[in-house]
């Protein structure tokens, strides 16, 4: 009995109206008004370029086959090759016709070699719609290193008119096929580090929240 469909669990459950958000939708929605928050500790100790030039640390997707008016895509990966050279995290999203693909995130302070220097850090990246365009923002140990601003905005992942497959991911390859990634399977693009303490939020943490919580 603990698979309730509820869009709004703190209030029907009698607490102060400004309590927090909070819903017992999909605990992979991703509803870009409310925004996307992905966070994690990440150790890595070299790039294998011989054996992948991308490597997945976080893949989500809807069910729908590629091209469906309703497909849904969330990738989050590291590239190895030259178009990550000097900031190796890419994003892909796709929401229908909306998308974009390998994204480049991060400031010139972020690359391969500080990425890769064998030690502990902590990456957040908040996701969110913000009046006609999209916001990005890379967050290390804490603090903000980069936003990112593209024009448009993007729809619910997966879409609350879909009537096909459930959304689901992975942590450390791909879901299915790869969206522009010229990867052909699931379980491609293996992350080769360590992760811990990964953490998907159905809500776009603000600086405060980020910077006060990353350690704890």
């Amino acid at each position: 009995y603990s698979n309730i469909y509820d869009d709004d669990i703190y209030t029907n459950a009698g607490l102060e109206s400004d309590y927090g958000t909070g819903s017992r939708e999909s605990n992979l929605e991703c509803n870009f008004d409310k925004g996307v928050t992905i966070e994690f500790w990440l150790k890595k100790a070299a790039f294998a370029d011989s054996k992948t030039h991308k490597e997945v640390i976080f893949d989500i997707w809807n069910g729908e086959d590629s091209g469906v008016h309703n497909y849904g895509r969330l990738t989050l990966a590291l590239s190895g090759g030259a178009a990550g050279a000097n900031a190796p995290f890419i994003l892909t999203i796709v929401s229908g016709s909306t998308y974009f693909k390998e994204k480049v995130l991060g400031s010139s302070q972020v690359t391969k070699g500080t990425v890769s220097d064998g030690s502990w850090k902590h990456y957040a990246l908040t996701m969110q719609n913000s009046g006609s365009k999209f916001l990005t923002k890379l967050y290390i140990t804490g603090a903000l290193d980069s936003t990112t601003s593209n024009a448009g905005n993007f729809g619910t992942l997966p879409s609350k008119t879909s009537t096909s497959g459930a959304m689901g991911g992975r942590i450390g390859a791909l879901k299915t096929s790869a969206y522009g990634f010229g990867l052909t399977s699931a379980g491609a693009g293996k992350l080769s580090a360590s992760l811990d303490e990964f953490r998907f939020w159905k809500v776009a943490r603000n600086s405060d929240e980020i910077g006060k919580n990353w350690f704890t």
